[in-house]
């Protein structure tokens, strides 16, 4: 009996539905980039302590601490540019456009070297939404 009533309610959904379109329309995806659509989840960050470490040129690590915002297990990315005395740091997830998360925070703890020498001077360092600055 059972079996017969979840029978019945899948046919009236599937005639229920008849003519509609359910699909979502597809986000733009970059040449040469995942076929899946994806969202960007930055890492929110709470600290960000610099490192120097004794070279010449003088190399720089960052104790970065955050969390991110969702509960999804995804791999975290660093990408890093520089211009000039300023260095930006992205921290952050690609996750699947229609993934559903856990609503908890995950910590985030890393420590990530940044590319390149630094001769004297001064620096501005921003990581994600954390700015800091860094006299050499």
């Amino acid at each position: 009996m059972e079996a017969l009533i979840r029978l019945l309610i899948a046919l009236f959904l599937l005639l229920a539905g008849a003519g509609q379109s359910v699909e979502p329309p597809m986000a733009q995806v970059p040449p040469g980039a995942s076929e899946e659509p994806t969202i960007y989840s930055a890492t929110m960050i709470d600290s960000v302590e610099a490192m120097l470490l004794e070279s010449y040129p003088v190399q720089i690590r960052l104790n970065v601490s955050g969390s991110q915002p969702d509960g999804c297990d995804y791999p975290v990315q660093v990408r890093q540019q520089r211009e000039g005395n300023t260095v930006t740091v992205e921290i952050f997830r690609e996750l699947p456009l229609g993934v559903i998360c856990p609503m908890m925070l995950l910590p985030y703890n890393d420590t990530i070297a940044l590319e390149g020498g630094f001769e004297i001077g001064t620096y501005t360092i921003h990581v994600n939404d954390y700015t800091l600055e860094v006299i050499i």
